[in-house]
């Protein structure tokens, strides 16, 4: 046993290494950050379920609109066109939303840490490119049948 100023004892089996001390006290931050990425992830693919069944409903929806489009001589690519502007203008919607708000709970979560590091803007402009990129990627597939369809077959059925 040491012994102190204070007369307070210690037990050898007290002691630990900083490193330790250190490894245990950010495990808990390694597993919100999984726990974090984990949800994210989930929350990205049920998004993009919702849109794919989104767009799935709405070009069923306007099948005889696109008809019509194509029999006056618009083409594939403008009737894209018209399902990519509307998907953006949502994408840009959330995004004004999200992104503040993003940045504040990042902020408030970096308060805790002894050493921050910034939280970059680039950050949020890739990851709205990335998604925008994989919402107009489903939106294409799920409109490319309805577009590319002969205006005859959607406009007869009715």
């Amino acid at each position: 046993m040491l012994k102190y100023e204070h007369d307070n004892e210690l037990e050898v089996s007290d002691l630990r290494y900083v490193d330790d001390v250190l490894e245990e006290s950010y495990r808990q931050e390694r597993l919100f950050t999984q726990q974090i990425l984990l949800f994210s992830l989930l929350a990205i693919l049920i998004s993009i379920i919702g849109v794919f069944g989104l767009t799935m409903f709405e070009s069923e929806y306007r099948r005889k609109e696109i008809g019509i489009r194509k029999v006056f001589g618009s083409s594939t690519k403008e009737i894209l066109m018209m399902f990519w502007r509307r998907y953006l203008y949502i994408l840009l919607g959330c995004f004004v939303v999200a992104a503040p708000i993003g940045y504040l709970l990042g902020q408030h979560w970096l308060e805790g840490f002894a050493v921050r590091t910034a939280i970059s803007p680039l950050l949020f402009v890739v990851s709205f490119l990335l998604i925008t990129l994989i919402t107009m990627l489903t939106v294409t597939y799920q409109s490319w049948k309805n577009a590319t369809e002969n205006p005859v077959n959607s406009i007869k059925n009715e």
